[in-house]
């Protein structure tokens, strides 16, 4: 996953100076952003129910104040349910994915926008599935797809923009619907 990073931020490095023209009408950005998402899990041919927390990473661009497109990281885990995990089996999920997000401000003032969004992308995803009556283990790897939406209002002062969200995700193997508020922080240059 490291590597994905590395090779991710030296995509975009070259971005930031295509950007820098005279019009200035594309100007990049750095971005951090958390949540704490309900997901509603299918894998292994059982469902269940989880809270969990989401990390994103992104780096992109705006365009003339209300557009944006980025290249975007997320991290997450899933555990099945405690129910599950006393009288059955553990499921544990771990998904790592690149996405391509843009958004729209459809309110856009000089301190305060209003913006939706959403995006595509693969995902790395990681499970294991422990059955506690045999000890036995069996573990799954492989890339999927995902997809995103969001929306939420963004505070602006110098160059820091500070965003307050609501996000859903889409992860097609092992299935997971999830979505939550997200908080994020967000350096323009």
């Amino acid at each position: 996953m490291k590597k994905i990073f590395i090779t991710s931020l030296f995509a975009i490095i070259p971005s930031i100076a295509i950007c820098e023209t005279e019009e200035r009408n594309w100007k990049p950005y750095l971005g951090l952003n958390m949540g704490i998402n309900a997901s509603e899990v299918t894998a292994h041919s059982e469902d269940f129910f989880d809270f969990g927390a989401v990390f994103n990473f992104e780096a992109g661009a705006r365009y003339k104040k209300r557009y944006r497109l980025a290249l975007n990281y997320q991290s997450r885990a899933e555990v099945s349910e405690l129910f599950q995990i006393l009288f059955g089996h553990v499921i544990a999920i771990e998904n790592n994915a690149i996405r391509i997000n843009g958004y729209y401000d459809y309110v856009s003032l000089k301190h305060f926008a209003m913006y939706i969004g959403g995006g595509l992308g693969g995902d790395r995803y990681d499970y294991k599935i422990t059955n506690r009556y045999d000890n036995t283990t069996t573990e799954k790897h492989g890339i999927t797809f995902t997809a995103g939406a969001t929306t939420g209002l963004s505070f602006s002062f110098w160059h820091l923009a500070i965003d307050l969200g609501f996000s859903f995700d889409y992860i097609a193997n092992p299935q997971i619907y999830s979505y939550g508020p997200n908080i994020g922080l967000r350096y323009n240059f």
